[in-house]
């Protein structure tokens, strides 16, 4: 169960042990306190059996991952701590919260937080696994001593985790599950292992098949499975709502019908035949079995600000006749959640979609994408705000340099992740628009150092532009390289080996020069500003033009600067080049307003 490696470099790292005493098993939960106060600590070579046989973060990770941030981990952990709705999903962040505080020698407020984990333990009557929840409290405890180097304390042994009961042990497993899940790709791994532990240990509880449903969840963000339908997920989490109609499983099986149900429809949709077909209505089947499941878990569950608020969500990821069907109880479940939790950026976040996608009220919508974006470091509330900006005053009007800025400043707020795909955002901006193939590379090298093929690189989607494709970014960027000069990227041979050995099909074949045009044309179909307004795309560029940089690295041409969609070097520009006169976009904000 424990790296003995990872605890004896801990030891190393500490000097410092701690010596048991004679222990007695205390009988009530009044003398857990005394328990916890009993500490003594001296200096030894190795770990005691009593802390080996134990379970807490400190052993569940005796180092720290460094590609998380710790002011995000502790962030996440205070609103779960506050907001979840589940006693036991709250007392996991509450430790998650004590291991980063001490971590940063934030003693004082590590023991507050561990004081506020047991008061929770003892008003919920040990959540249900109290020797589970007391174990982990206790080697918490113990942890914390150890790494402040305190003496002359005693302690009791404690209850070694092998001779916890079954049940208790899956307890414990899947507490450290929901401890990893906070922790990214490398915690993803950590929380699957642990999640299906619990559940071999507790093979008929509903709680940890919805655990390693959700574990199952977050790892696939990290593997590309587009072919594979997240079959275990589903019979999981339909098993555990046959056992427990639990409006919080419910609402989540009914996301995973419906991403199911898209995924098929837009790969088939194509087929003549399709609508034809068996898997058409099962797919419909899909569709309506989703909503169902959210109006079952609103009518059991109708004042509670998670339940609205993902029920509103999961409906919006349905099929658009599915979400105009179902619009004003997506409109009910979303106000009611920000009824109930005002300062909620997620709700926010998703009303602002609401009012776009199905109101087609654009200021409404810019409204509640400002809001989501003030409130905390919401980068996929930001991002909409950029897009939608564009939508309304367009690419010649809208500059989202200083928007790009002030998301970038909130690093520390934000997992890398995260980060790094407001990241991809700025590059496709620089490539697409500004024609700045160097800025572009400047962003592509801190993507590419961590060595991993994102999914926001290989489906990424342009802000700038109404009609929303996905596309390889990795393969137009590539393309680019080939293409450009050695003067102007002398490491041209090095990022194409590296992203080679991040998505090999990505530089296949030769350069193609007209690459970056043809893409955006496949775009260029006239579009309808939120008054109704008509606009279309300068059309001057063909496919048989260059971009500047290949040609020529003192004429870059910007989209933005020469005001009109492209602006290839050897064509002649014909139009003035007052902004006044682009016909990408006639009107300024503040007309707009």
């Amino acid at each position: 169960v424990y790296s003995e490696f990872g605890l004896k470099m801990e030891l190393e790292k500490r000097k410092l042990t701690i010596l048991p005493q004679p222990s007695l098993l205390l009988p009530n939960d009044d003398e857990l306190v005394k328990k916890i106060n009993t500490l003594h600590l001296v200096t030894e070579e190795s770990l005691p059996d009593y802390l080996q046989l134990a379970e807490c973060p400190f052993n569940w990770q005796p180092n720290r991952f460094d590609d998380v941030n710790p002011e995000e981990v502790i962030n996440l952990s205070k609103e779960k701590a506050e907001y979840d709705d589940m006693p036991l999903d709250r007392f996991i962040r509450l430790m998650t919260l004590v291991y980063e505080l001490s971590h940063q020698k934030k003693f004082e407020e590590a023991e507050q937080t561990l004081h506020n984990a047991e008061m929770l333990l003892l008003e919920e009557n040990g959540l249900g696994f109290v020797h589970a929840t007391k174990h982990i409290l206790l080697a918490t405890r113990a942890h914390i001593f150890a790494m402040k180097g305190l003496e002359n304390e005693e302690i009791q042994e404690l209850e070694p985790y092998t001779e916890l009961s079954k049940p208790e042990q899956a307890a414990v497993q899947g507490l450290k599950a929901q401890f990893f899940s906070l922790y990214r790709k490398k915690g993803f791994k950590h929380a699957v292992d642990a999640s299906k532990k619990a559940l071999e240990l507790n093979p008929e509880e509903p709680m940890w098949m919805f655990l390693v449903a959700e574990s199952l969840r977050r790892q696939s963000k990290y593997i590309n499975s587009d072919d594979e339908l997240p079959r275990e997920e589903l019979k999981l989490l339909e098993k555990a709502i046959e056992k427990d109609r639990n409006p919080k499983y419910m609402v989540h099986l009914a996301l995973r019908y419906i991403s199911c149900a898209n995924k098929a429809f837009y790969q088939l949709k194509s087929d003549q035949n399709f609508k034809r077909s068996e898997l058409y209505q099962t797919i419909n089947n899909m569709w309506e079995e989703a909503t169902k499941l959210c109006k079952e878990a609103l009518e059991l569950a109708p004042n509670n600000e998670v339940i609205n608020r993902r029920c509103g969500y999961t409906l919006m990821q349905s099929n658009f006749n599915v979400q105009l069907e179902n619009k004003d109880l997506i409109r009910t479940a979303l106000e009611k959640a920000l009824e109930l939790s005002p300062e909620s950026s997620m709700t926010l976040h998703y009303l602002g979609k609401f009012h776009e996608r199905l109101e087609n009220n654009y200021k409404e919508a810019e409204k509640f994408y400002q809001k989501a974006a003030e409130l905390d470091a919401n980068l996929p509330a930001q991002l909409d705000l950029i897009r939608l900006k564009f939508k309304i005053y367009g690419v010649d009007k809208y500059d989202p340099s200083e928007d790009f800025e002030n998301m970038l400043q909130k690093q520390n707020q934000i997992e890398r992740h995260t980060w790094l795909k407001v990241k991809a955002h700025i590059l496709s901006y620089n490539l697409f628009v500004k024609r700045d193939l160097k800025k572009a590379l400047e962003d592509l090298e801190i993507i590419i150092e961590d060595n991993e093929i994102y999914d926001f690189m290989k489906k990424h989607y342009l802000l700038h532009l109404e009609r929303m494709k996905l596309i390889d970014l990795y393969k137009y960027i590539a393309n680019e390289i080939k293409i450009a000069e050695e003067e102007l990227v002398p490491n041209k041979h090095e990022l194409l080996k590296k992203i080679e050995n991040i998505s090999p099909e990505s530089v296949e074949g030769p350069a193609d020069k007209y690459l970056l045009n043809t893409a955006v044309r496949m775009f260029r179909e006239p579009t309808k500003s939120y008054t109704g307004q008509r606009h279309t795309f300068n059309d001057n560029a063909t496919s048989s033009d260059t971009v500047s940089w290949r040609s020529n690295q003192n004429q870059q041409g910007s989209l933005r600067q020469n005001q009109s969609t492209w602006r290839p070097t050897g064509q002649r520009q014909t139009r003035n080049k007052s902004s006044n006169n682009s016909n990408w976009r006639k009107r300024s904000p503040s007309q707009d307003e």
